[in-house]
């Protein structure tokens, strides 16, 4: 399947968006555009793909919701420190793309300093949470008391490993329903993401840490559609 709802009017999609029918709008997180830039800035080359991967699945999403805005839950860019040149184009790139399409609202994530010099000449503003529909949209790097809750931050992944120990890294949303949190999975391709499995209490979240995050469902993302996995508790130490 295609589409999960969660709760009334928010579904989770296996494009790795969280989709709200009602108020016609996307969320996504975790772009961290720049990210080939950064790692050549510190001495390593890889092939300019990620940009061009990003650019494209979102332009996907628009053309299959055509949402009246998008909104993205932090980690626009990657580089903590500065902006690097090729990292400022690559945003103002897709952002310059995606306005033209659809309104955009940046949540400030812990990669994002410096943002708004980026987006300084563009209708996209930049804020801290962002309200819509009786939900609360953050990033997720420090504690947030509203609820229900979209974050992103963590870059929730799920470990299925065989009997002669090759494995399948995939991808997830995280619900947990006590708490009334959704946690996405990262947006960009090379964010490989945390092994949930194997996380234990040591998340990057304070929110998740304060949490029961054993008990949260888990919905992986695959190529054939989402895969609901059921309890986390239920997954460690999972072989196939």
């Amino acid at each position: 399947m295609d589409e999960i709802e969660l709760m009334p009017g928010i579904r989770i999609a296996s494009r790795r968006c969280l989709w709200m029918p009602e108020a016609a709008t996307v969320v996504v997180a975790d772009l961290h555009i720049g990210y080939e830039s950064a790692l050549e800035y510190d001495g390593i080359h890889i092939p300019r793909i990620q940009t061009a991967a990003v650019e494209e699945a979102l332009n996907e999403i628009v053309d299959l919701y055509d949402p009246v805005r998008l909104v993205v839950a932090g980690d626009i860019k990657h580089e903590f420190s500065r902006n690097l040149g090729q990292e400022f184009k690559d945003v103002r790139r897709v952002m310059d793309g995606l306005l033209e399409r659809t309104e955009v609202i940046l949540v400030k994530g812990n990669h994002d300093n410096y943002l708004e010099t980026i987006v300084s000449r563009i209708e996209a503003p930049v804020m801290d949470r962002y309200v819509q529909g009786g939900m609360t949209i953050v990033h997720g790097h420090s504690n947030c008391d509203h609820r229900p809750l979209v974050m992103g931050h963590e870059h929730p992944s799920i470990k299925l490993v065989d009997r002669v120990g090759a494995y399948l890294k995939l991808p997830c949303f995280m619900h947990l329903k006590e708490e009334g949190i959704i946690v996405l999975p990262a947006f960009s391709p090379l964010a490989s993401g945390i092994d949930l499995t194997a996380a234990a209490n040591d998340y990057l979240s304070p929110m998740l840490r304060s949490s029961n995050v054993r008990a949260a469902d888990i919905y992986a993302c695959t190529d054939i559609g989402l895969l609901p996995l059921g309890c986390l508790s239920g997954l460690e130490g999972l072989r196939l």
